[in-house]
């Protein structure tokens, strides 16, 4: 297991470009910032048990390379996320239970391949910059995503920024944050891509 640490910001649509062509990139980046399409499927139970425990279950596709990934409940204040997270490689887009089970959290009870189905789905593209912040010290993976979440004919935006800790200090991330707060108007938020997808089961 790994713990996720990332600071989310809020993407103003209108300010998309203006974001991904900032001059501010250039300052802690020494490399030329990368775009890669992600498709997800969430997985829950039919009365959502997975969301009441504040856990996310889903399978990536990154051009044909398919990630299983669960996240479990963790702690989000001003856009700071921390959170338990467990990834695996899969052949193909099916959910491996055997994978699962020696991590499956006990409040969920056991495992059921009949009673996870997909839910809901989200498609965007994500440009990715590798940052490096000397004070406080910290490698920080800047993430740009933009597409859409989407269950059934329903949908909702995606337009969000995500700062993810890699090594270091973890007050960099907000010492990033402030600068694209100061320069973007960039402001935190704690809503994960996977609550925009259960926001829009409630809303069916």
């Amino acid at each position: 297991m790994s713990q996720e640490i990332e600071l989310k910001l809020a993407v103003p649509q209108a300010l998309i470009n203006t974001v991904k062509d900032h001059p501010f990139w250039q300052s802690y980046s020494a490399s030329a910032p990368k775009t890669v399409q992600l498709g997800n499927i969430y997985f829950d139970t039919a009365d959502l048990k997975l969301n009441q425990e504040k856990v996310a279950l889903r399978i990536r596709d990154i051009d044909g390379e398919f990630i299983q990934t669960l996240k479990t409940k963790g702690t989000s204040h001003q856009g700071i996320t921390r959170r338990g997270e467990w990834e695996w490689q899969l052949s193909s887009p099916e959910l491996d239970l055997t994978l699962l089970k020696p991590v499956w959290p006990e409040s969920l009870g056991a495992i059921n391949a009949e009673q996870l189905i997909p839910l809901f789905s989200t498609n965007f593209h994500r440009t990715k910059w590798l940052l490096t912040c000397e004070a406080p010290y910290a490698k920080i993976e800047a993430a740009l995503d933009v597409g859409e979440v989407r269950s059934g004919d329903k949908s909702s935006p995606i337009s969000e920024l995500e700062l993810e800790l890699i090594e270091g200090d973890e007050k960099a991330l907000e010492v990033i944050a402030q600068k694209l707060n100061s320069e973007l108007n960039l402001k935190p938020s704690d809503e994960s891509k996977a609550e925009k997808g259960f926001n829009l089961l409630v809303s069916s």
